[in-house]
């Protein structure tokens, strides 16, 4: 739904504004402000808190509350200083970039410009940084975005998204039409398919042992076109001091698909395969996951 314009014009001033303010700002002081910004957060927005935690209930079982809690503040800290850092990600360039992400595309590098490649990823770490690091180092291609209400808000976003060539494919009724036209131009196509889908366009698949319900399309064009699909994350590391600013990027072996001619099948078999790799990177890093969305909310007709 559209904002009113002047609505919106207040609230694009008020986020330029913030903007503005962090990228005059050091490094180290605006991740610090973030993980404050995260904590006050974590404690003042109770519905999100609670979001939080009982996400991590249904992931992790058999933690206890003391280790969940733990879990949901370094969450919130970690949320704070992907926020601010994505309002600075016009300060990583192609000279210094290798300062705050180490990087190693050996399982990219001969199939890049080759075919077409699928990216698998996800709301963990900062996936913004993630994609901006893809362009940095010479891997230009395409990132899956919602556009989001306000137009304003929306131009910024945009640009930081591109400013390193990367473009950007959003999710409207082209959608498919786009990612396969960039595929076969033998571009890479990123996407993050660990969010909720409705009944109406999702499919049940396991995460964390519970059904979730996911959107198929990627795994349905994983299947129909049968281009690689190559797993990659970005962890922060925490360096000496407290320093917040350095993170891994973690590029992994196309996934070994087992196609059996049945398009169906193979989709719910891919779909399950995301779901096994983005399972595996939050178990190591649990902390830097997105558990605020509401993963598990649409059920099955028979709970």
């Amino acid at each position: 739904m559209k904002k009113n314009k002047a609505l919106a014009y207040s609230e694009y001033v008020l986020v330029y504004s913030f903007y503005a303010f962090l990228n005059i700002l050091p490094q180290d002081l605006s991740l610090k402000i973030g993980r404050f910004l995260g904590l006050i957060f974590y404690k003042i927005d109770k519905k999100h808190r609670k979001h939080t935690l009982n996400n991590l209930k249904i992931a992790f079982p058999t933690k206890t509350e003391n280790e969940l809690t733990d879990i949901a503040i370094k969450f919130y800290k970690n949320l704070g200083m992907v926020f601010v850092e994505i309002f600075r990600l016009n300060k990583y360039k192609e000279s210094n970039v290798d300062d705050f992400v180490e990087s190693d595309f050996d399982h990219i590098k001969n199939i890049y410009g080759e075919q077409g490649i699928l990216l698998l990823t996800a709301h963990f770490g900062n996936w913004e940084l993630l994609a901006k690091t893809f362009g940095l180092k010479g891997y230009k291609g395409n990132v899956l975005a919602r556009p989001l209400d306000n137009p304003f808000i929306e131009k910024i976003l945009y640009d930081l998204r591109t400013a390193s060539g990367n473009k950007v494919i959003y999710n409207r009724e082209n959608a498919v039409k786009n990612i396969i036209s960039a595929l076969n131009e033998k571009e890479i196509v990123g996407f993050l398919p660990d969010e909720n889908a409705s009944k109406r366009i999702g499919v049940f698949a396991d995460f964390f042992g519970v059904k979730a319900c996911t959107m198929p399309g990627m795994a349905n064009i994983a299947a129909k076109t049968k281009f690689p699909v190559i797993p990659a994350f970005i962890v922060r590391i925490k360096g000496k001091g407290g320093n917040y600013s350095k993170h891994r990027l973690i590029i992994e072996p196309p996934l070994d698909i087992k196609y059996t001619g049945d398009r169906k099948t193979d989709t719910m078999n891919i779909l399950k395969l995301f779901n096994e790799k983005i399972e595996d990177i939050i178990k190591q890093y649990p902390e830097q996951w997105f558990w605020i969305h509401n993963r598990w909310k649409t059920r099955p007709d028979d709970e």
